[in-house]
């Protein structure tokens, strides 16, 4: 099977310190069409600021599969 085939599965859910994050998902727009992704905030106030600070500092280290063991 190749990286690009295995699933990355994500947890509703991940407690980290006591505090329970949750699984928010995002939707965006580029000229190839219409995307959508996740990310984790601990309320939905939070994932509102967090999704601001993504559309101010978001960059592209590179693909994830270079991040991924074989």
């Amino acid at each position: 099977m190749s990286l690009s085939n295995k699933p990355i599965p994500l947890a509703l859910e991940a407690v980290v310190s006591g505090r329970s994050w949750l699984l928010y998902t995002f939707d965006f727009t580029t000229a190839d069409g219409e995307f959508s992704s996740y990310f984790y905030a601990l309320s939905d106030e939070h994932a509102a600021h967090i999704l601001e600070e993504m559309k101010a500092t978001a960059r592209n280290p590179g693909r994830l599969d270079s991040w991924c063991a074989a």
